[in-house]
């Protein structure tokens, strides 16, 4: 009998922390913190996933700015507060020889303003998939202050007993959007040139990485869309990839595909070097190492 994944089982070294096998619990939103703190459900959650063998869990996304937030069930942005109740997720799943990561994300201009009652910040100021108000174009200004946001919320995840973050930069979210030339249509050094569009998330994983040390883990979450004219191809995902990867900015990459402009949300597994693997169809590859 020929299993279909003889490396599943095999140990992978991630930056400073060796995964006891591929497989990973990839992260997605539950929505069942305790006004804006995760509790004992959600600690119950995550901890089943340990205890049946996850060798990393990416627990689902904090929103890094208040006018990132999407749903009422997201984490409270920008506060402390979390930090005692996320330890105690982190210490139950490190009991198990889990590795454990905390997604960092900003929607852009498809934030809800119903629940963070603010506007939608985004590349461009283009219309967003949830608010009739549309986003807001944002200043040199902002996109420094939420630069600044996520290197704290990836200090604070440090402080939670994470062993590191993953950047989301998928579907179409904030950085997505000044990826993208449909939705950045800046004229300044955050937008036009390739090398302009990469700006903001050079500057996020650069700064996380000299705040957080290189004993920390960083993951890049990508998406690719062929259903979507408007989406970066997968030629352009590969060539963000690598222009990452030459600098040295992550230490993982995770693609999945679909975006919520179409009904594709499925994922999938394309993967360039070795598969951590396939929790719920996500890949999972590393950017260096066995």
């Amino acid at each position: 009998m020929t299993f279909a994944y003889p490396s599943i089982f095999r140990p992978l070294k991630l930056n400073h922390t060796t995964l006891k096998n591929r497989i990973v619990f990839g992260a997605h939103t539950t929505n069942m913190s305790d006004r804006g703190l995760p509790g004992a459900r959600h600690r119950a959650y995550y901890l089943e996933r340990a205890i049946g063998g996850a060798a990393m869990i990416v627990v689902e996304p904090v929103p890094v700015h208040p006018t990132g937030v999407l749903t009422r069930g997201n984490f409270l942005e920008g506060s402390d507060r979390i930090i005692p109740h996320f330890r105690k997720i982190t210490q139950g799943c490190h009991a198990h020889d889990t590795v454990m990561i905390q997604q960092l994300y900003h929607v852009g201009q498809h934030g809800d303003g119903a629940n963070s009652y603010l506007p939608n910040w985004s590349a461009s100021g283009l219309p967003s998939l949830h608010d009739s108000d549309g986003g807001h174009a944002m200043s040199e200004a902002e996109i420094e202050e939420v630069i600044v946001a996520f290197v704290a919320a990836a200090l604070r995840a440090r402080e939670c007993g994470f062993d590191g973050i993953e950047l989301f930069a998928a579907y179409h979210a904030l950085i997505d959007q000044f990826w993208t030339p449909w939705s950045n249509r800046r004229t300044d050094k955050w937008g036009g040139s390739f090398d302009n569009r990469m700006r903001i998330s050079a500057q996020i994983l650069a700064r996380i990485r000299a705040r957080c040390g290189k004993d920390f883990v960083i993951g890049l979450a990508v998406s690719h869309d062929a259903k979507a004219p408007a989406a970066l191809k997968i030629e352009d995902l590969q060539e963000i990839a690598r222009w990452h990867d030459e600098r040295g900015l992550m230490d993982y990459i995770t693609c999945g595909t679909g975006m919520s402009r179409t009904a594709s949300m499925c994922h999938d597994t394309k993967s360039s070097s070795d598969s951590i693997l396939i929790q719920g169809e996500m890949s999972v590859s590393t950017s260096r190492g066995a």
